[in-house]
């Protein structure tokens, strides 16, 4: 929104409410606003709490996945002896 919308819109309500009580409006319309942002943060903090759910799960579950030093990780692989063997 820019300024000349701003403007437009408080002379709308200027003439819709009057001057007595036009700030009385204003003041509740900033509320009602602030409440509106406020839910939405908590409304948007939750919705990636869930998100990010799955990925923690999958975390918990596989120690390999994050490279904890404490847990063993499977030895399947031997190295490779390149050099050939002699009798």
């Amino acid at each position: 929104m820019n300024i000349l919308e701003i403007l437009v819109l408080l002379a709308v309500a200027l003439i819709v409410v009057g001057p007595e009580r036009l700030p009385e409006v204003l003041q509740t319309v900033g509320k009602v606003l602030r409440e509106l942002r406020a839910a939405s943060n908590t409304v948007m903090r939750e919705l990636t709490e869930v998100a990010e759910e799955p990925h923690r799960v999958m975390r918990e579950l596989d120690p390999f996945q994050t490279g904890d030093s404490k847990t063993a990780k499977p030895d399947n692989h031997k190295p490779v002896d390149s050099t050939p063997k002699t009798n």
